[in-house]
């Protein structure tokens, strides 16, 4: 390349030198030593490389350093100077000057000129017939390009790659997902929150540490993590879902482990994603389907017996309601509580549960809240240690040692004082007791079923009953009806009874005079009262009617046979039926009963 301005005129002194024009070169330039000459060229070629080999230089220290070695290998370097323009950037060698005797060369990149090299004489030497550039000076030259375009590419190189790195780092310390890079066994690099999900203090604290003794950290969880995965075996990526438990909680994390290569060496990238929340719904949705799956068990499996479930008998429309809370408690955890007036089989309904429960192999435990004492309290529940109290001569277990995996029935929960309420709800609440006279906590997983014959929510308005336990047993309620509002099932109760008496008497069914008695009568016992009057009746051959709120009847067998009173008694039952169903309009039970007015009106039961 020429110096900008006018352009050559013809006849220049550079075309007399190589056309040989000038006089004849002195003796020191007749006859130049090849050898040297080519000794200049590979050393200025040998220095440029070198000046590749300096890490972390930049291009403008490169090109500068480069720019002072050429006038060196050309064959005057003492009026010898050179420009390097590369990149926008032009770089000069000391004492340069532009002139007409120049050499250019173009500095390619991808068959794409990037660049110029230009070497200058400042004064024309004598150059005789050998011309002012040298053939091989052409070819140095040429060399000293392409020298320089690998420069180029290289420094593109490295910052492309530098500014690869420097995206990479900000994209992997911003995303939420722990990102790890290890080579040779070794943390290389760490992003904030892989520290922040395995409780490291900084990315420095692990960086060179061994994967598998790491030097901070939840060092057992990340021992397991890279438990044989290290770059050295894993030849696949490999995906892995581990679960690790710590003081209050337990979570995921889902772990991609991909073998790279980085800086020409084996790597492993590593991902940590936290899918805490995507198990948890995992897990739920699995344990409603397996709920859904029991429910539908216990369904098909008491079809076939409507009329009874476990231990309970009743084919009225109440009962079958009763039925389906059950089953739907029983494949449930929550606490149950049962509420229902005196032997109407409150106890009855919590075996159900638990043995349609999966807590069905373990210990059902009922407890009679009115028979413990206070001061007998925590012994009873929770047991004591050998030496807690004089005449404790050996440890001994209470009843949340016994229920442990099963289920602990409270029958009268309304008889606990205040005090023994708020003992019981601290075991209830987090599974954990002391025994009397212990140092150790001891934790129990049972589920509590409590029953009352009284209304919860007025024992707390009156301050008998706290309001935390109060809502601790309400999770699911059953209310158990009485006798008198479910009659239909009276003639199943009284058949089951009887079988269960007498399954070797003449006597299986009961006459049905006595059984319109049962279905008149109010049963203010219930279930229980019924089994006892029919176990009285079995035994005596009388009905005799026990009550505290009733005066006691006896009807023998004699009388049960007069048949003059027997319909005597039917008619009155009727008419007492017809008279209910028309609200006491006479004219119209008269009708449904099929006789005048005046016939009702002359009953002497109705006067």
């Amino acid at each position: 390349m020429k110096p900008t301005g006018a352009a050559k005129p013809a006849n220049t002194s550079e075309d007399k030198i190589i056309s040989g024009e000038f006089c004849k070169l002195p003796p020191i330039y007749a006859v130049p030593n090849a050898l040297n000459e080519r000794i200049k060229e590979l050393n200025c070629l040998y220095s440029i490389s070198s000046l590749l080999e300096n890490q972390d230089v930049t291009l403008d220290w490169i090109l500068s350093r480069a720019v002072e070695l050429i006038p060196a290998a050309l064959q005057y370097p003492e009026l010898a100077c050179s420009c390097i323009k590369l990149d926008g950037h032009e770089y000069v060698s000391a004492k340069f000057k532009r002139t007409e005797w120049c050499r250019n060369t173009k500095i390619m990149l991808n068959d794409r000129h990037v660049g110029d090299l230009d070497v200058f004489y400042t004064q024309s030497p004598s150059a005789g017939n050998r011309g002012l550039f040298l053939e091989e000076e052409s070819h140095l030259l040429q060399a000293i390009s392409e020298h320089l375009s690998k420069v180029l590419w290289r420094k593109l190189s490295e910052e492309a790659l530098k500014e690869s790195e420097e995206r990479y780092r900000i994209l992997t310390e911003q995303v939420t997902d722990g990102v790890v890079l290890a080579q040779n066994a070794r943390f290389c690099y760490v992003n904030p929150a892989f520290c922040e999900m395995f409780n490291i203090s900084s990315t420095k604290a692990v960086i060179d540490s061994q994967l598998l003794n790491p030097t901070a950290g939840e060092v057992d969880e990340i021992k397991q993590m890279y438990q044989g995965y290290t770059d050295n075996f894993t030849k696949e990526k490999v995906d892995n879902v581990h679960c690790f438990s710590r003081p209050g909680k337990s979570f995921w994390i889902q772990v991609c482990h991909s073998p790279i290569t980085f800086r020409g060496q084996p790597a492993l990238l590593s991902t940590f994603k936290d899918v805490t929340e995507i198990k948890e719904q995992q897990v739920a949705a699995q344990s409603m389907a397996d709920q859904l799956h029991d429910e539908n068990q216990v369904l098909r499996a008491s079809l076939n017996e409507r009329y009874r479930f476990g231990n309970i008998l009743g084919r009225s429309p109440i009962m079958q309601e009763v039925y389906e809370l059950i089953m739907k408690a029983a494949v449930t955890d929550a606490s149950v509580a049962i509420f229902g007036e005196s032997g109407s089989g409150k106890e009855l309904v919590a075996q159900a549960i638990h043995e349609y429960s999966p807590r069905k192999n373990n210990s059902f435990v009922a407890v009679n809240c009115g028979a413990i004492q206070e001061s007998l309290f925590e012994r009873e529940f929770f047991g004591h240690r050998k030496g807690s109290f004089s005449g404790a001569h050996a440890d001994s277990v209470g009843y949340l040692d016994i229920a442990n995996k099963g289920t602990l029935f409270l029958d009268e929960v309304s008889e606990l004082t205040v005090n023994m309420q708020a003992k019981l709800l601290r075991a209830i609440e987090g599974g954990e007791y002391r025994p009397v006279g212990g140092t150790e906590t001891i934790e129990s997983n049972f589920r509590i079923i409590s029953a009352s014959n009284v209304s919860l929510s007025e024992k707390v308005s009156n301050g008998q009953m706290r309001n935390d336990f109060f809502y601790r047993l309400q999770i699911i309620q059953i209310r158990l009806p009485p006798l008198r509002q479910r009659k239909q099932d009276i003639s199943l109760l009284v058949d089951h009874f009887v079988q269960q008496m007498s399954p070797s008497s003449s006597l299986t069914k009961i006459p049905g005079h006595v059984m319109d008695i049962f279905m008149e009568y109010d049963w203010p016992g219930n279930v229980r009262e019924l089994r006892n009057v029919l176990q009285r009746y079995l035994a005596l051959g009388r009905l005799e009617f026990i009550s505290p709120d009733r005066a006691t009847g006896t009807t023998s067998m004699e009388a049960q046979l007069n048949l003059p009173q027997a319909v005597q008694q039917l008619e009155k039952s009727l008419v007492t039926q017809a008279l209910q169903l028309t609200n006491g309009n006479r004219t119209k039970a008269a009708d449904l009963l099929g006789i005048s007015r005046r016939a009702l009106s002359r009953k002497h039961y109705l006067s």
